[in-house]
């Protein structure tokens, strides 16, 4: 009846018999999304979303000293300070040189002459920026993850979540947690923006097989981001907020007499630090979906993270599955896009040097990591335009490889709405195509 209200959206229930699709077909759905995050419009946004996010982070370093710790030597006694004494002048080592505070980029500069093995060194026991440091996680345990998933070794794949994500965090939370905090709720507000608009795009295509184009799926999430950014920064907020007591409790034991009476209430503090350290336990399980989840639904983010939540809960194995279909899919599925990225760069590169001239001279491309890889030997000097046309050659090579970089966000996003949609329809028994309205229009 169109007077009867609308149900909640938050319709969780036991499942009953036999779910609607197979485990196994639902994996290979979320396997398939190796393929759909890498069509245009979907990697377009997903440049956009890493632009923005490189820009904040790369001003940050700039704007901040160095706060992270060095990466550690490789032999037993090599120290910073005495690389500085052998290779450095008196008159050129940057202040502080002589202690473990000293600045990791002046410590980069003064080293910029030395030979390259010793550049090598120097970059083992540097400090390092916050969100260099960061990026330095993600690449060595993606890596890790890859060579888990190529190995056939599980214990690596878990070592590279741990390395990418839980040591990298809680490293910066140690020593950085100013950068943690505001860094992470900007990258949160562009990936709700533009996570949202890609897993919303494949929603309506794979659901629906509706087309939407790009810009109207843009102009619906920047007009929904609040929806979309509360829900995945509403669990985190809340998780501070319960830690709050806490925070004024060591404010009073300052204060003496009261630091006695802040340590017999101390109890009652864990009792609100346990609350928040289920739900953000509860908001790094679901995170994968949440996202997702508010890009696909029209309920308000409260609801959206019940209903997240609800069901992993209610099937926790179908869920893991799904999610190691994607860890797996992804780490393939890279393989594959940085080799087409790698063998059209140099590709290019080589059949450009073939007779010298700059192209010779330009960076080649590390597979998979898409690292630049220095020519070995210059034909000859730089001059004239010539340093100008590698510089561009260059740029053509960072653009190629960012774009490459960005199907990350996307198959991330992709994914996330598949395995969503897929884990409410075996536990709400929903149809597939029951998507959140109003949505984008269609293109």
């Amino acid at each position: 009846m169109p007077n009867e209200p609308e149900p909640s959206i938050v319709r969780i229930m036991e499942p009953v018999g036999e779910p609607v699709s197979g485990i196994w077909s639902d994996a290979r759905q979320v396997a398939s999304a190796v393929f759909a995050s890498a069509r245009p419009e979907r990697l377009f946004l997903a440049w956009c979303c890493l632009i923005l996010t490189m820009l904040v982070g790369s001003l940050w370093d700039m704007s901040t000293p160095t706060t992270m710790p060095a990466s550690g030597a490789t032999e037993p006694g090599e120290t910073l300070p005495a690389l500085f004494r052998e290779y450095v002048e008196e008159f050129e080592r940057p202040h502080g040189w002589d202690t473990d505070e000293v600045d990791g980029i002046e410590a980069r500069q003064a080293f910029a002459s030395a030979p390259q093995e010793v550049r090598d060194r120097v970059e083992r026991l540097r400090r390092r920026d916050a969100f260099e440091f960061l990026l330095g996680g993600l690449s060595g345990g993606f890596e890790e993850i890859r060579l888990g998933v190529v190995g056939l070794r599980p214990a690596m794949i878990i070592d590279g979540i741990d390395t990418a994500f839980i040591s990298n965090i809680g490293s910066l939370w140690r020593n950085d947690r100013g950068f943690l905090v505001i860094f992470g709720a900007v990258f949160l507000l562009f990936f709700s923006i533009f996570g949202g608009s890609i897993a919303r795009l494949d929603a309506e295509r794979f659901t629906r097989d509706r087309d939407v184009s790009v810009l109207a799926v843009l102009r619906w999430a920047i007009q929904d981001w609040r929806r979309l950014y509360g829900g995945v920064l509403l669990p985190p907020v809340l998780a501070l907020l319960l830690l709050v007591p806490a925070g004024v409790l060591g404010l009073c034991a300052f204060i003496p007499g009261l630091d006695v009476l802040a340590s017999l209430l101390w109890g009652v503090v864990l009792v609100g630090s346990f609350s928040a350290g289920l739900v953000i336990v509860a908001w790094l399980t679901s995170l994968p979906m949440l996202c997702a989840g508010t890009a696909c639904e029209s309920g308000d983010p409260s609801e959206i993270v019940v209903r997240c939540a609800g069901l992993v809960r209610h099937r926790p194995g179908r869920y893991l599955c799904l999610i190691a279909t994607a860890v797996i899919a992804g780490a393939i599925g890279w393989l594959l896009v940085s080799g087409v990225t790698t063998i059209t760069l140099d590709a290019a590169r080589s059949a450009g040097s073939m007779l010298g001239g700059p192209f010779s001279e330009a960076q080649s491309t590390a597979w998979p990591s898409l690292a630049s890889v220095s020519p070995g030997e210059m034909v000859e000097e730089s001059s004239g335009t010539r340093g100008l046309s590698v510089a561009i050659l260059d740029g053509w090579r960072w653009l190629v490889v960012s774009v490459c970089t960005a199907w990350i966000i996307a198959f991330f996003a992709a994914a996330g709405g598949r395995i969503y949609l897929l884990q409410r329809r075996a536990v709400e028994r929903l149809q597939i195509d029951e998507l959140g309205t109003p949505g984008p229009e269609a293109g």
